[in-house]
């Protein structure tokens, strides 16, 4: 069996090439397992949320990455404020958006001005609140993600009206010194 093998790759030039892609794909799959590890995630220090808020509340609209059954979606979102490490957001129970989030809490949400310097993305998870307060605290406001929510829901009362927050557990910066990972507390 080897001498015929050995005879066949020696006339046929397609058959070597099989046979080299053959021996270096299993030099580096070794049996099917992938040698390449997942590098340690290294953090540039703790930081909270709350120190973005001035940007935050500078470019409001932002971009909010999260699971639609096995796929990703992203949608334009208006953040609210910030306390802490949790960043507010409402939606309307009626959405296809609360639906995901209910059952994929894990979210990005990015923001960045219109040069792309810096960028701030707010990793975490979602979690919904009816605290009376901070609804209130929503139509109270005078920014313009205040005025949406207050010209669309009407009232605090609203029943299809669904305050959230991202619990923010990671950081990213990006700027023209490179991008920067923080932990927060």
């Amino acid at each position: 069996m080897v001498y015929v093998m050995k005879t066949y790759l020696r006339n046929t030039t397609k058959a070597r090439l099989c046979f080299i892609i053959a021996i270096l794909l299993l030099i580096n799959c070794q049996g099917g397992q992938s040698t390449t590890e997942i590098p340690e995630t290294v953090y540039d220090g703790i930081r909270s949320a709350s120190d973005f808020a001035e940007m935050l509340e500078t470019y409001p609209n932002g971009v909010l990455a999260n699971r639609n059954g096995e796929h990703l979606r992203t949608q334009i979102m208006s953040f609210q404020f910030v306390e802490g490490n949790r960043v507010f957001f409402c939606t309307g129970s009626e959405k296809p958006l609360y639906a995901q989030l209910r059952a994929y809490p894990h979210v990005s949400y990015c923001i960045f001005p219109e040069d792309f310097e810096p960028v701030l993305s707010l990793n975490g998870q979602v979690v919904f609140t009816d605290d009376r307060e901070l609804l209130d605290r929503v139509f109270a406001g005078t920014n313009y993600a205040s005025e949406f929510i207050r010209r669309h829901y009407g009232t605090v009362d609203n029943p299809n009206l669904r305050l959230f927050y991202i619990d923010v557990i990671e950081i990213e910066t990006y700027d023209y010194t490179g991008p920067k990972l923080y932990r927060t507390e």
